[in-house]
């Protein structure tokens, strides 16, 4: 099966420019002008701009459905609505309320680690927990958090057939940092996150292995002048990748701008940390069995605690383009190339170049998605 973009615009990186994509099967096979071929289907892209997918590292679910769930129906329906938000991949984050529940979780929701026609790619399971500070749980019940342990951790990758992509760890906990190097000799990205950690205890996580940050400033120690936190240990490690949650409510835009400017668009990757309420007309809702109210871009516990955001990945791209001042070349390499390096798969998906999986999104002059493309197949077209 054959599929011609017609007439786009490429947000390549060396600049954009005006080029026809050919699709056959999963991978493109051409970008230039005047491309021919006979039979195959043909989307006319004119007027709009054409990128590789958003990639988000970072969701728990949107469109109503849940990845706090055993049911892998409901990963699979994700896949099916988030291409209507330009997303053509994205990692499985979750976790359960013990051992035992996290680990049966993973070896239910490991069926629907695969990719299905017309969906996005679900790449592999991100573990936000349990190996969290309580400090700083964030919206997490104190319950679901245990220090590290690799014994467990060997548990939750063989419960995942080896697809753990991406482990939250807050480095400053008793056991961490075997813990970190065992994440990584199996094959996942430790992150750092939800922690109290000093700069020195992040550096020795960083030492340990990890090399990315799931959502820089939220659920983590404050910059103090006397002790920076993960927050400048983070921005200071020139190998470091760090996301940012760009829905304007969980980190305030001029704070987004300044982690941006020392960032660079090599280490920026944007995340919607998603509930399952994104792109749901929802005011109430339960989180972990309590409530949450829903408010604008994010959703809130009675407390006050922030639970996730429910602003869809094309809202945080277009907010990233104008907190940051970003082409839209630059602008795509925060919402999918680096995100493809942190997943494990920027050899195949992150650029919209000959070889690569045909995961294409096509933005009209407002940045809204007007069509997905996920591995050569339409997934969404804007009526």
């Amino acid at each position: 099966m054959s599929l011609l973009i017609r007439n786009t615009v490429v947000a390549s990186p060396s600049g954009p420019h005006r080029a026809d994509i050919l699709v056959q099967g999963p991978r493109i096979v051409a970008v230039g002008r005047d491309l021919e071929a006979p039979g195959a289907e043909i989307l006319d892209a004119e007027g709009l701009t054409a990128g590789p997918g958003f990639i988000d590292v970072h969701v728990h679910g949107g469109g109503g459905r849940t990845f706090f769930s055993d049911d892998p129906a409901e990963v699979a329906a994700y896949a099916a609505w988030a291409p209507s938000r330009g997303v053509t991949a994205f990692l499985v984050s979750t976790v359960g309320p013990d051992a035992a529940a996290t680990a049966a979780r993973l070896s239910a929701l490991r069926p629907a680690i695969q990719p299905l026609p017309g969906s996005a790619e679900p790449l592999g399971f991100h573990l936000e927990g349990p190996f969290l500070n309580p400090i700083r749980r964030g919206a997490f019940p104190a319950h679901y958090l245990r220090e590290p342990s690799i014994a467990e951790y060997e548990t939750f990758h063989e419960a995942a057939g080896g697809l753990v992509r991406q482990v939250t760890v807050a480095p400053e906990l008793p056991g961490a940092l075997p813990l970190i190097h065992t994440i990584a000799r199996l094959g996942a990205v430790p992150a750092l996150g939800h922690t109290d950690a000093t700069v020195p205890e992040c550096r020795h996580g960083f030492e340990a292995g990890i090399a990315h940050v799931t959502h820089l400033f939220n659920a983590m120690r404050p910059i103090h002048q006397r002790e920076g936190g993960p927050v400048v240990a983070a921005l200071e490690a020139p190998d470091v990748t760090c996301e940012l949650i760009c829905d304007g409510a969980h980190v305030e835009p001029a704070v987004l701008r300044l982690a941006y400017r020392l960032l660079g668009p090599l280490r920026t990757v944007i995340v919607t940390d998603n509930l399952h309420l994104a792109g749901v007309d929802a005011g109430q809702a339960v989180f972990a069995g309590e409530e949450i109210t829903v408010s604008g871009a994010h959703a809130r516990k009675a407390d006050g605690t922030i639970v996730g955001s429910v602003a869809t990945f094309d809202v945080h791209f277009r907010n990233a383009v104008e907190i940051f001042g970003l082409d839209l070349p630059a602008a795509f390499r925060l919402a999918s190339t680096n995100p493809a390096r942190v997943a494990g798969v920027a050899d195949r998906k992150g650029q919209l170049e000959p070889g690569f999986d045909a995961d294409i999104v096509l933005l009209d002059h407002d940045l809204r998605v007007a069509a997905t493309v996920c591995r050569g197949e339409v997934a969404y077209r804007r009526a």
